[in-house]
């Protein structure tokens, strides 16, 4: 059963919001101001968050969710990006991509997907594919290429690991992947990194994952070099 979330508590992606006493945004005589975080649906009258952080009422009906949201301004179309799932519709997704609002991801933008056969994707699945912007058009996710197969997009393993990094070091990494072959080299391990700054990882173990998670984030806050950050990954899975 959903729990109502009131003003100023702290919000999930997904978890309605208690603004039903409230006049319908589609009310054109009631000035209500839905800020970064929070969605309406038309569909079932709902307030819902897509984004973690603290519902705040800045004046009167004027609502956002009050969180850390990596920056996205820089992000166009065709960037390859990781959202989470925050809602299933009967022939879409709304997916979390640290944007503005959220995006919109089709059924039938899988591999294979048709009326019969549509993916089996849920709230909390990692979503990873390409972003579509038009103009001030919500923003929408496809996940297969121009030939219509996968290419390495859809939903990612559930086992795997995600986390956020500065949008420039996520940048660097998928520019100059010469860590990452080395990294691979030691030990066998699947990663995404989306240009809005988030990275998923899975490895055989758990101790492996945050000990790859620990050298991202050093490379991104320190400049050391390929071998500094070999040897600081082999003495992380061992400490």
């Amino acid at each position: 059963m959903d729990i109502e979330r009131q003003i100023d508590e702290f919000v999930l992606p997904g978890d309605t919001i208690a603004l039903s006493s409230l006049p319908s945004p589609l009310d054109s005589s009631n000035a209500i101001t839905l800020g970064p975080g929070l969605h309406y649906d038309k569909d079932t009258g709902a307030f819902t968050s897509h984004s973690c952080g603290h519902i705040r009422e800045p004046s009167s009906l004027t609502y956002y969710v009050d969180g850390h949201r990596p920056s996205a301004s820089t992000l166009s179309t065709d960037d390859l990006v990781l959202g989470i799932v925050v809602r299933r519709q009967i022939e879409s997704l709304l997916v979390d991509i640290g944007y503005n609002e959220l995006a919109s991801l089709s059924l039938y933008d899988f591999e294979g997907s048709t009326k019969r056969t549509k993916p089996n994707v849920d709230r909390g699945d990692v979503i990873y594919g390409r972003l579509k912007i038009d103009g001030e058009c919500q923003p929408q996710i496809v996940c297969v290429n121009e030939d219509g197969k996968a290419d390495g997009m859809g939903v990612l393993h559930e086992n795997g690991y995600l986390f956020d990094l500065p949008i420039d070091a996520a940048n660097d990494l998928i520019e100059h992947d010469n860590l990452l072959k080395e990294l691979g080299n030691e030990i066998p391990y699947e990663i995404a990194i989306g240009a809005n700054g988030r990275v998923w990882i899975k490895a055989t173990t758990t101790r492996t994952m945050i000990a790859l998670r620990k050298i991202f984030l050093e490379r991104a806050k320190n400049k050391m070099n390929i071998n500094q950050l070999k040897a600081l990954f082999t003495q992380s899975l061992v400490s």
